[in-house]
């Protein structure tokens, strides 16, 4: 196998491995598969430069929305909280 998706296989159901074969998706599929609401999708969608408009239809593309996302994790899994800080500073 290629790639490290052998190492979640405990983890993926049916549901995902569908959504792997799926390079576009509706807004309301990212809705139901993602958790979030219409506005955050559409927001984060746009951010992300993963809207295309094919003819009428509006698509996402999956793998930029999802770089995204995981971009968008890691910043705000890197940046220290404000009430850690004061924690600190009050032991010493």
């Amino acid at each position: 196998m290629s790639g490290c998706i052998w190492k979640f296989s405990d983890q993926i159901d049916d549901v995902d491995v569908e959504m792997l074969h799926r390079d576009f998706i509706t807004f309301r599929e990212a809705m139901e598969y993602y958790g979030l609401n219409e506005k955050p999708v559409v927001r984060l969608a746009r951010e992300a430069g993963a809207v295309y408009k094919i003819g009428k239809m509006v698509r996402v593309r999956r793998t930029i929305f999802e770089a995204y996302l995981r971009r968008i994790m890691l910043i705000e899994t890197a940046e220290p909280d404000e009430g850690e800080e004061g924690i600190h500073r009050t032991g010493e």
